[in-house]
């Protein structure tokens, strides 16, 4: 755990962490009252409110883990909410699943997957900011700092960047449980071509900052996202 001591008041806009905050809040409160008040898990509506209520936890833990474990780095921004991408993805899956429904019914199958898929990848994105501690950032890294260490304990023993690894198969769980096959596949895509280009940009630096011993790393340890090396 990170030394409080290490806090950077000047980084953090109070209204800003209090605003997103209660946002965030005030929807998972909403979502967990249409599940609770729901009858079934199997209409437009519930899943819809699942979906979203994954989504608010994804960005309330990211600000979580970051303030407890990342103290120095944390930011009014470290909910990660700032990237117009996943506005996109957010409204795309919400018109997809209402119009599939007029052809496919919901199937109590994927909806079990899909939380577990979603629960896994959740875990493994927070299990990688965790371990690594003061080594992770949102944001790649172009000088080594003092405090960062190569680590490959934990989770970064089965993936080098499990952090991609888990949200990548996170964001795959919840298009799962919301059955959205069109949103699924171009955001798999999306997601493949985009951590190809960014897993090689970061580990130029990398291998800058840690030399053989990330080369070691990097030939014995898989990124383990399909058709990213």
């Amino acid at each position: 755990m990170a030394t409080f001591a290490s806090y950077k008041p000047e980084k953090v806009r109070l209204h800003v962490v209090a605003g997103k905050a209660f946002g965030l809040g005030a929807v998972t409160a909403l979502c967990v009252a249409i599940l609770a008040l729901s009858g079934s898990w199997h209409t437009t509506l519930s899943r819809l409110a699942l979906y979203t209520l994954s989504q608010c936890v994804f960005h309330t833990l990211e600000f979580f883990v970051t303030a407890i474990y990342n103290t120095e780095e944390v930011d009014d921004d470290s909910f990660i909410l700032g990237d117009q991408q996943l506005y996109y993805a957010f409204v795309a899956s919400l018109i997809e699943s209402p119009l599939k429904l007029r052809f496919f019914a919901y199937n109590h199958f994927y909806l079990i997957a899909g939380i577990l898929v979603t629960l896994f990848g959740q875990a493994f994105r927070t299990l990688a900011m965790y371990t690594a501690g003061v080594s992770f950032n949102h944001h790649i890294q172009q000088q080594h700092a003092a405090k960062h260490t190569l680590v490959k304990s934990g989770v970064y023993g089965f993936s080098r960047h499990p952090s991609y690894f888990g949200y990548f198969w996170w964001f795959l769980g919840t298009q799962l449980l919301l059955q959205n096959w069109v949103v699924a596949a171009f955001g798999a895509i999306k997601l493949i071509l985009f951590f190809r280009i960014r897993v090689e940009y970061e580990e130029k630096f990398l291998v800058s900052f840690f030399g053989a011993e990330y080369d070691s790393y990097r030939k014995s340890t898989p990124v383990r996202i399909p058709f990213v090396k």
